[in-house]
């Protein structure tokens, strides 16, 4: 998968982004562990030390203000601070401090660097002190009331703080864990319902939908799953439909035709002669009906590439007379009916299928005649040509088709007129394979209506 293709995909997004934050998370943590369970800056011994020695200095003969001082930074800072007078011993120093004097170091002490009042240095004891580990002091020099003497600044470990891990650990986890099986559940209660839905759907319930509605290509599958169903439930209900009008179309003719056989077996020529009219018009009907069927099958397969036959037989065909020919046919079989020709000017040849062309005509004019009432209603046909079209208006003056019905007329067994009457009956396949015929031969196809004030069929088809 390419990667912009991957930046674009919502779900994949969304699982990047779930990822990143638990990676901050988790980072976040073990940051917190760290920088807590850190110890406290603490200056080095010796600095500490000389600034300390610097501060006492102007109180040296005062021992009480000293011992008062040395307590609060014994306080404060954990440290014991001991001031050793010019014969070694103690001047004056901070609780409980004897037991941690600082070895005595060499003498004398460097001089001072500009700027500074005292030196000392850091000596490490080899004896382990009761820390449980070397004893580390800082030493500096200090002028004393009775002579030279010597801070000496013991440091104490800090104590460490609590330990946060056995809290931030679980508590990180337990963040990871809950986006976790939030994003599981996020994609896991969709597949579920899509996985329901086709079962259903598989088990026979042509209502079973997924029905949801996320923006992310889980939904864009649950919607293309929900739009398969829908076209699925429609073919299957338009074949219930097809099955159902095919049964019924026939049933009428073979039982006229079995009647008047039954008449001729009977020996009554001549009522069977007089039944021999409406037996070929019978005959007709049925096969106009197959033929339709035949025809629209024909179509369906050269969609799917499965016919393995040339579904157009083209050829250079006269617009003219392929209007004029479709019309004297209509006129034959209806001769009640007045059929009005405009062909504007002399119209370029179309090349394509001369039997699937004039049936599309047919189809129009046979449609615009079922659904005028007024017997002396005309219906008009127009031909012109325009910039390299052939432009066939089909008008009628009937009955219309309301807007509801008119998105729907060229669906195959769709009929405006739900009725099952000789005069407006039918298949419904008549507009359909009007539309199919016109797409094979590249053109188009389309109605306008008014209830009550008529239909006008417009085909465009390439000159």
């Amino acid at each position: 998968m390419k990667v912009p293709n991957l930046l674009r995909s919502r779900l994949a997004l969304r699982i990047y982004l779930t990822g990143l934050a638990q990676v901050a998370i988790v980072a976040a943590g073990f940051f917190a562990i760290v920088i807590m369970n850190r110890p406290p800056f603490r200056p080095p011994m010796h600095d500490t030390a000389r600034v300390l020695a610097d501060q006492l200095i102007p109180i040296a003969g005062d021992r009480a203000s000293l011992a008062r001082e040395l307590a609060k930074v014994h306080d404060e800072q954990n440290a014991d601070v001991m001031i050793v007078g010019p014969d070694g011993h103690d001047y004056v120093s901070s609780p409980d401090a004897e037991s941690f004097r600082c070895p005595r170091g060499p003498h004398p002490f460097p001089p001072p660097r500009p700027g500074e009042r005292t030196v000392g240095r850091v000596i490490v004891h080899d004896r382990e002190g009761p820390i449980g580990r070397p004893i580390m002091c800082a030493v500096v020099p200090m002028p004393l009331p009775i002579g030279p003497g010597e801070l000496h600044f013991l440091g104490k470990p800090p104590q460490s703080p609590p330990s946060l891990a056995p809290r931030i650990v679980p508590l990180v986890l337990l963040v990871v864990g809950v986006s976790s099986l939030l994003l599981a559940w996020s994609l896991v209660r969709p597949l579920q319902r899509m996985s329901a839905a086709a079962r259903a759907f598989g088990a026979g319930d042509m209502t079973a939908r997924v029905n949801i509605r996320s923006k992310d290509e889980l939904g864009e599958v649950a919607r293309a799953f929900d739009e398969m169903a829908a076209r699925v439930t429609t073919l299957l209900r338009a074949e219930r439909e097809l099955l159902a009008n095919v049964s019924h179309e026939l049933r009428t003719p073979l039982a006229r035709i079995r009647v008047a056989l039954d008449l001729a077996v009977e020996g009554d020529a001549a009522v069977a002669r007089e039944a021999l009219t409406d037996i070929a018009g019978d005959l007709d009907e049925l096969e106009r009906l197959l033929s339709d069927v035949l025809t629209a099958a024909r179509l369906d397969l050269d969609e799917t590439r499965a016919s393995g036959l040339p579904p157009l037989r083209r050829e250079d065909v006269d617009t003219q007379q392929l209007v004029e020919n479709a019309a004297q046919r209509f006129r034959t079989a209806h001769p009640e009916r007045i059929l009005d020709i405009e062909i504007d000017g002399p119209l370029p040849p179309i090349h394509g299928d001369p039997v699937l062309l004039r049936r599309l005509l047919e189809n129009l004019i046979v449609n615009a005649h079922k659904y005028t009432e007024k017997s002396d209603a005309p219906v008009t046909v127009k031909a012109a040509s325009e910039t390299g079209s052939i432009v066939i208006d089909v008008v009628d003056r009937g009955i219309g088709i309301s807007k509801e019905d008119l998105p729907l007329v060229f669906r195959p067994f769709f009929r405006a007129d739900r009725s099952r009457t000789r005069a407006t009956g039918g298949l419904g396949l008549g507009l359909a394979l009007a539309k199919r015929i016109a797409e094979a031969h590249g053109g188009t196809i389309e109605m306008e209506s008014e209830l009550g004030r008529g239909t006008r069929a417009r085909v465009v088809l390439p000159a």
